[in-house]
């Protein structure tokens, strides 16, 4: 679970339709979010399936690709939800676009098929937007060997990634 006071889009039991893909390429995947409110990221989530081994780090990005924080993950379970808490908490402005994001060397990432294509995921203060509703859409990715800022959209799928989000 998040830290104590600290929120997050998707509940522990929330969970996608597919848990692995068949694509084994090295991936940035991630998803576009802003807050009602004022506040700090502390870290960043993703769920993974049993066949996504490997190195994972977690980042959070402006919206413009500036890298705000990373972080490796470490201790991760064989699959279900992954945390990773930045060193330092990244201050975040109330009404404005980011994007988190994790890097995986393996793929098989989990995924939900045309998720944002309709609707967003809302957790209050807390809004992963509909592909409609933000520019670029939402369930970004980008091919690359290492961590870098997912600008591509396909079918507006979710590849669960969560922002974790301590509100002021």
């Amino acid at each position: 679970p998040p830290p104590s006071g600290a929120i997050s889009l998707w509940s522990a039991a929330a969970t996608p339709a597919a848990f692995a893909t068949n694509d084994p390429s090295s991936v940035e995947l991630g998803m576009r979010f802003r807050s009602d409110v004022a506040g700090t990221v502390t870290g960043v989530r993703f769920f993974k399936g049993a066949t996504t081994t490997g190195t994972h780090t977690g980042t959070l990005w402006s919206v413009s690709g500036t890298r705000l924080a990373t972080a490796t993950f470490t201790n991760e379970t064989k699959s279900g939800w992954q945390q990773v808490t930045f060193s330092t908490p990244v201050s975040i402005a109330a009404n404005t676009v980011y994007v988190v994001s994790y890097h995986t060397n393996v793929g098989n990432y989990a995924y939900t098929s045309a998720y944002f294509a309709s609707k967003g995921v809302d957790n209050t203060p807390l809004h992963g937007p509909a592909s409609g509703a933000v520019s670029g859409g939402n369930g970004v990715y980008r091919y690359a060997t290492s961590s870098v800022f997912p600008t591509s959209t396909f079918n507006a799928n979710n590849y669960w990634v969560d922002v974790v989000f301590a509100p002021r």
